[in-house]
């Protein structure tokens, strides 16, 4: 199992001393230094075309924050550059709108979509 992870490890089956069974006890032995693991990384990125990977760099898009009610702020920026700031339903509406473009599938798209509309016409409370 270590050498398909290929973390460095090896299997190396050592008799334990003073074992009354006399059957064989399998113990992993950790690379002696960090060289085994850097090396694989290395090879990994020069696999990708890339001798050292990319800084990260974070593009900041805005914020989103539902303050319940049906109303919500946002603030939409492209990095430094504010392009607006709305509160209440409008604020809602674009929560709305990004929740919905972010979910992972079609199916659940239509799913919270189904839940809002059954949420505005029964209501939350469904014991009555």
């Amino acid at each position: 199992v270590a050498r398909l992870l290929n973390r460095g490890y090896t299997l190396s089956p050592e008799k334990v001393a003073n074992d009354s069974s006399g059957e064989h006890s399998f113990f992993l032995e950790a690379p002696s230094n960090t060289d085994a693991i850097e090396g694989d990384l290395v090879n990994k990125l020069r696999l990708r075309g890339q001798v050292e990977a990319k800084p990260f760099e974070f593009l900041n898009l805005g914020i989103l924050a539902y303050v319940g009610g049906g109303e919500a702020l946002s603030q939409v920026q492209l990095g430094d550059k504010r392009i607006f700031n709305q509160a209440g339903s409008i604020g809602f509406l674009l929560w709305r709108s990004v929740y919905v473009v972010k979910q992972v599938s079609t199916k659940t798209r239509l799913l919270v979509l189904f839940d809002w509309f059954k949420t505005k016409i029964f209501g939350r409370d469904v014991t009555r």
